[in-house]
């Protein structure tokens, strides 16, 4: 009996390996796929519960707050010029009406401007953040432009010590902000392009030490506002859990010097990439290989492809109009 079972089980494995003992390249080739497609995914795990949990905090402002946030009502801004956040159409008049007082001509009656479609006229994002500065607090204030309601949040970091030396506002002679508003134009006349004005849309801080009344001081200088803060330098630096989740979410790209950590992160986020798109394409073709499944998957593939088409229309819709 057991040698005929064997017989059996040896002239199945001679009918279904090819003489040579060796697999078609095809067989082989899937073989190798559906391994890095499994080691690929077990590698991709951390990294996508990581850029999961991160991307959720940008969805969801309120989650994972390490301290607890208030809420401004409307009634919190009643008296204030906030009463009104904001009405675009409202604003964009006032916005017209300020560029014909600035273009008015002693010649023209008639105003040279005139705002049509104010139905279509809007604010680009939902929501504003604003940072509040006083007596040593710092506040984080993310306003709704739709609700009018804010939410706030307090960095107890900023409830130190304040810098003798904050300030609002201040004006340095041949700053980084200065030498790119003048340096900007001048080299890109020189490739012909037509440039008049520039300005630091996102801009970066310039952090250095000073010494004030007989302590130090780790300073920091915001090149687009003019701002400088300070806290005690012998105070180490910290980052809330959720400032540091956020902050790995948006860091991106390879360091032009130094910085091992950052290197080796955009590195990760490269491997991360290509795991991800060889994922799918193996995905896409290991299902094809099994028959049962194959209509069923390209139904659910034909839907996800047209809703996301779909949504992608409607999405840049919404940005352009």
């Amino acid at each position: 009996m057991f040698g005929l079972i064997h017989r059996r089980q040896v002239g199945r494995t001679a009918a279904a390996t090819p003489r040579g003992g060796r697999r078609p390249w095809f067989r082989e080739a899937m073989h190798w796929v559906r391994r890095i497609h499994l080691y690929s995914g077990l590698f991709m795990f951390p990294w996508v519960m990581l850029y999961g949990i991160t991307a959720l905090l940008f969805n969801h402002p309120g989650v994972f707050r390490d301290q607890p946030r208030r809420v401004l009502g409307l009634r919190d801004f009643e008296g204030t010029p906030l009463r009104h956040v904001a009405d675009p159409a409202a604003d964009a008049e006032q916005v017209v009406a300020a560029l014909n007082t600035k273009f008015a001509s002693s010649t023209t009656a008639l105003p040279l401007y005139r705002l049509i479609h104010p139905d279509q006229a809007k604010y680009t994002r939902d929501r504003i953040l604003a940072r509040v500065r006083g007596e040593g607090q710092e506040h984080s204030v993310v306003l709704d432009l739709a609700s009018g309601v804010a939410q706030v949040s307090t960095d107890p970091q900023g409830t130190g010590e304040r810098a003798p030396f904050g300030t609002r506002g201040l004006k340095v002679g041949g700053s980084l902000a200065e030498r790119v508003k003048t340096g900007l134009p001048a080299a890109l006349a020189r490739q012909g392009l037509a440039a008049e004005e520039a300005g630091i849309a996102i801009g970066t801080e310039l952090v250095f030490y000073v010494e004030a009344e007989g302590r130090a001081w780790r300073a920091t200088y915001n090149i687009q506002t003019g701002a400088v803060t300070g806290a005690p330098a012998h105070r180490p630096g910290s980052l809330l859990l959720r400032d540091f989740l956020t902050q790995l979410h948006v860091t991106h790209g390879y360091p032009s010097h130094g910085g091992a950590a950052r290197w080796f992160w955009a590195l990760a986020v490269d491997a991360m990439f290509a795991s991800m798109v060889f994922w799918g394409v193996s995905g896409l073709l290991m299902s094809w290989q099994i028959k049962a499944v194959r209509s069923a998957g390209a139904i659910v593939v034909a839907v996800s492809l047209m809703a996301a088409t779909v949504l992608a229309f409607a999405m840049y819709r919404l940005f352009t109009v």
